[in-house]
């Protein structure tokens, strides 16, 4: 008896969480980004390992960014006291998700930053300006992020 019960109780748990979740809007992905080494670098292995690595940070960035504003941005400009309690479960659950994956990508953009530092001072001028033409692709990514998730928050916050 107790374990039927039990079925009961998680089967309607169940529905009463499916039910209570609104449905997402899609949400246009960022996509990933390929970023073209200039012919200055092409022969440098680290380098390019460089621009490989430093590609993956920023689309796994895009990517987080892309997931939590499918998972929750229908909560964007929404007050805590409109949610009801499933709601503030997941919103409480998808921001410590990306608390955690932004902190790591952030940590491993640290690292590429000190890299290119380093690997700056080992190259010629020319090969200089080219890595920081891909460095500002990188910037320019991290820039066009930032913007995707404002704006995609203030688009919820105007609706």
């Amino acid at each position: 008896m107790r374990k039927y019960t039990l079925l009961i109780i998680v089967v309607n748990l169940f529905f009463a969480v499916t039910s209570c979740v609104s449905k997402v809007e899609k949400v246009d992905k960022l996509g990933k980004i390929e970023v073209e080494i200039p012919a200055e670098l092409e022969g440098n292995k680290e380098i390019v390992a460089y621009v490989d690595g430093m590609t993956e940070v920023a689309n796994n960035y895009a990517e987080i960014i892309d997931d939590v504003m499918e998972d929750v941005g229908e909560f964007a400009g929404m007050d805590e006291s409109e949610l009801g309690m499933m709601d503030q479960l997941k919103l409480v659950k998808a921001t410590g998700e990306v608390t955690l994956k932004s902190a790591e990508v952030m940590g491993q953009w640290l690292e590429y930053t000190d890299k290119r530092i380093d690997l700056g001072k080992q190259l010629s001028e020319a090969e200089l300006k080219a890595l920081d033409d891909v460095w500002k692709q990188f910037e320019d990514r991290m820039e066009e992020i930032q913007n995707k998730f404002d704006s995609e928050i203030a688009n919820k916050t105007e609706s």
